[in-house]
């Protein structure tokens, strides 16, 4: 069992964004199979060597069953990923969290330590994978934005990119974006399971 005070981020949360309809996939993706387990349970069990506290935020009636991990549902439906991100930290026991898109298997832990030496500093804390390509579902966020993300979805907003306008934002680019994937389609599925089967050669 882990002590949480030697977690590398034993002062952060984890929020795993998990409400997506996953409308460009045949089926669920949370639910894919990869290897003996499930894309959900991948990205919990990674974030779990790494943070002291883990959220699944997720959408209502989605079935989610997480066990001891604590779910949050989204309080604006059918909303996005902007939702996600309130109500996970709206349930979050810390002020700093890493969010990450429960699509993106696999993780880079130095580019979540360099991008946590900034979270003091800003709100908001997200890489750049190429030019204007941000990922905002891969990075950490401060519960003092929660009001800015409110009002924005109050509005009918629902570009996460609109609140970096109103927020302390760092955008950090990525020197090796070589194990980035979004799995949002089948073919996205499909390369992502060539790529782990060359890994275990």
């Amino acid at each position: 069992m882990n002590n949480n005070s030697l977690l590398p981020f034993h002062r952060c949360s984890a929020i795993i964004i998990a409400g997506g309809k996953s409308s460009r996939m045949k089926s669920d993706k949370k639910y894919l199979k990869i290897n003996e387990t499930i894309l959900l349970d991948k990205v919990v069990s990674q974030m779990e060597e790494l943070f002291s506290d883990v959220i699944i935020s997720t959408s209502p009636n989605s079935g989610v069953n997480s066990g001891k991990i604590k779910v949050v549902i989204d309080e604006f439906i059918d909303r996005g990923p902007l939702s996600g991100i309130l109500s996970g930290l709206r349930g979050s026991k810390n002020d700093n969290n890493f969010i990450i898109a429960v699509d993106i298997p696999e993780i880079s832990p130095e580019l979540i330590s360099e991008m946590y030496t900034y979270s003091e500093d800003y709100e908001i804390v997200v890489p750049e994978s190429g030019k204007n390509k941000i990922e905002p579902l891969f990075g950490f966020y401060n519960k003092s934005i929660i009001p800015v993300i409110r009002k924005n979805l109050l509005m009918g907003e629902n570009k996460i990119l609109k609140i970096f306008d109103e927020t302390e934002t760092k955008i950090i680019r990525m020197r090796n974006r070589n194990w980035l994937f979004n799995i949002n389609t089948e073919e996205d599925y499909k390369n992502y399971l060539v790529y782990l089967k060359n890994q275990q050669k």
